[in-house]
């Protein structure tokens, strides 16, 4: 059966619905899919291919030798997840895991040089896009711009009553 109206016309639309123009939510996701083919389309090479994998770069980047449940709240990731990326990711040579040398139970990951250098080309990579993305703004704007963005995410974070590591 086709979608069209009797006249050939596609049918209207209901009027309830959300204008994406209008939605903060709908336009910051077009605005992360947007950037994220940017990254893509100019960082062809980058061997870390899924999200799972940039997320744990840019955490332990940030903080290294963490455990598995450190990762897995910092990131919002399930524990299977972080745990398939964590062994592609020693595969390939950018992380390594060792004892935690107080608790043997534990296993710290670290970011090996590989994996720093590979973090570093990667936040060159991003600063450049923002960069241009964000061009027309001043630097109030930007200031303005991050605090709406981190008060958004804290109310999200906040619903699903997970609230470590907001910044």
């Amino acid at each position: 059966m086709h979608n069209l109206n009797v006249n050939g016309k596609a049918p209207e639309h209901n009027n309830d619905s959300i204008d994406p123009r209008k939605s903060p939510m709908l336009l910051i996701n077009e605005i992360t899919r947007l950037m994220g083919e940017k990254l893509r389309e100019k960082d062809a090479d980058n061997p870390i291919t899924q999200k799972s994998e940039r997320y744990l770069l840019l955490e332990l980047a940030k903080r290294d030798g963490r455990t598995q449940l450190d990762l897995v709240k910092a990131t919002h990731m399930k524990a299977p997840t972080i745990s398939v990326a964590l062994q592609k990711m020693e595969h390939a040579g950018f992380v390594m895991r060792r004892p935690d040398e107080y608790d043997l139970r534990a296993t710290r990951v670290f970011l090996t040089e590989k994996g720093r250098a590979l973090d570093d080309a990667i936040k060159r990579r991003i600063c450049e896009e923002e960069n241009i993305a964000m061009s027309n703004l001043n630097s109030q704007e930007r200031e303005t711009l991050v605090r709406i963005l981190a008060k958004i995410k804290y109310n999200i974070l906040l619903e699903s009553e997970n609230t470590e590591d907001i910044y």
